[in-house]
């Protein structure tokens, strides 16, 4: 498949801002990150076969908008979409005949928005089996989906039962699948994800671009690049963090820069939300599993701040890499907010006025392990709860 060479984002020009968020938000995906993610804006066509619904595994997720369900799942059949860059003919329904093309754009990951017509009213995305993710990349382990699919179903409904318990997340939102279907049996499939938050006028900047975009937007809000990125990325990345993990007893394992981003208003100003996706890959450090009428109710495994993983490739970005002290500012910075968040929520669990010589992670690793973690863990929940719950 030829694709139009990307061109090249110059962080010292002036930004021009697109008036749809949801074209920003993916011209920033497709153009402002590391050379190798980087990819053709113009929209490419993506074949549709028809597949009997008897062949596959359908799972539709909680929350599920009828909308972007019914553009996939019909009485008879299910329209399976196929990855435009996949080589491998041991992928499901490689040589079966189109029935329908759809109009997607590609992202910095396998997965391809569908901002045409097809999608209707609710904006979606679309995890394809392929083993060339981007043209030049061989990644046969990308054909195989059920262990994530699995995943993501499991922790979609476990976040569904925690948010029916509490009142609406702060600081952070989760972008998950909604929907799931794999071949009966197999490891080819797809997972679709709602994006209707993009559509809700709030402009998006995927972490991934921030070497690139970061400067201009600093720039608009007359502020130096470090301190203004300091506060709102890596800050706010560290209390996005620890909020999830407190609110669903969950591991962000890849909460790289290509699975976050940094909700800005209208204006390029920072709303203090982080948006986090891909959460199917996170790990269940409690009991959220198993546990019933409260969100967790002990740790089980030891916290995964992931410090360096949020920050990953900031210092590969070519003339415009961050260096070495910057980073390290920001890694600072960021398992500090992680840690004032979680003695915010927690406050009879935190270190002492004066913790020095107390290594952080060891502190909340052994406290939160603690009989006192219960009574700290009921009342924080009671604080987050909805009223017809606590």
């Amino acid at each position: 498949m030829s694709l139009d060479p990307p061109r090249r984002f110059d962080p010292d020009e002036p930004l021009v801002l697109d008036p749809d968020p949801v074209s920003q938000w993916l011209d920033w995906e497709e153009q402002a990150n590391l050379v190798g993610f980087r990819t053709s804006t113009a929209p490419v066509a993506i074949d549709v076969v028809r597949v009997p619904r008897e062949a596959l595994e359908i799972e539709v997720l909680p929350g599920a908008p009828e909308t972007i369900v019914r553009r996939f799942v019909h009485d008879d059949h299910v329209s399976f979409p196929r990855h435009p860059l996949n080589r491998d003919p041991g992928v499901a329904f490689f040589d079966a005949p189109v029935a329908e093309r759809w109009t997607a754009r590609f992202t910095s990951s396998r997965t391809l928005a569908l901002p045409g017509p097809e999608s209707g009213s609710a904006l979606a995305s679309l995890k394809l089996a392929t083993d060339h993710p981007h043209p030049d990349f061989h990644q046969p382990e990308k054909t195989r989906l059920r262990e994530e699919a699995v995943d993501a179903i499991r922790w979609a409904r476990t976040i569904a039962r925690i948010d029916a318990l509490l009142e609406p997340p702060a600081g952070f939102a989760v972008i998950g699948e909604v929907l799931v279907v794999l071949v009966r049996g197999g490891e080819s499939g797809f997972l679709v994800r709602d994006l209707r938050r993009f559509q809700g006028g709030h402009y998006f900047l995927p972490a991934l671009s921030l070497p690139w975009v970061g400067h201009p937007i600093a720039r608009a809000r007359g502020e130096d690049f470090a301190r203004f990125w300091g506060r709102h990325y890596a800050e706010a990345v560290g209390r996005a963090k620890a909020r999830l993990f407190l609110r669903y007893g969950l591991f962000y394992e890849t909460p790289n820069p290509q699975n976050l981003l940094v909700e800005l208003d209208s204006g390029l100003s920072p709303t203090g939300t982080i948006v986090c996706r891909d959460v199917g890959d996170g790990l269940c450090g409690t009991d959220a599993f198993t546990a019933e009428g409260v969100p967790w109710t002990r740790l089980e495994s030891d916290l995964r701040p992931e410090t360096r993983n949020s920050f990953w490739a900031f210092g590969e970005a070519g003339d415009h890499s961050l260096g070495e002290p910057l980073l390290l500012d920001w890694y600072a910075r960021h398992d500090r907010a992680y840690e004032a968040e979680l003695a915010r929520c927690l406050p009879t669990l935190a270190r002492a006025t004066d913790p020095a010589g107390t290594d952080w992670l060891e502190h909340w690793n052994r406290v939160l392990r603690e009989d006192r973690a219960t009574p700290a863990l009921e009342a924080a929940f009671r604080r987050m709860g909805r009223p017809s719950t606590y």
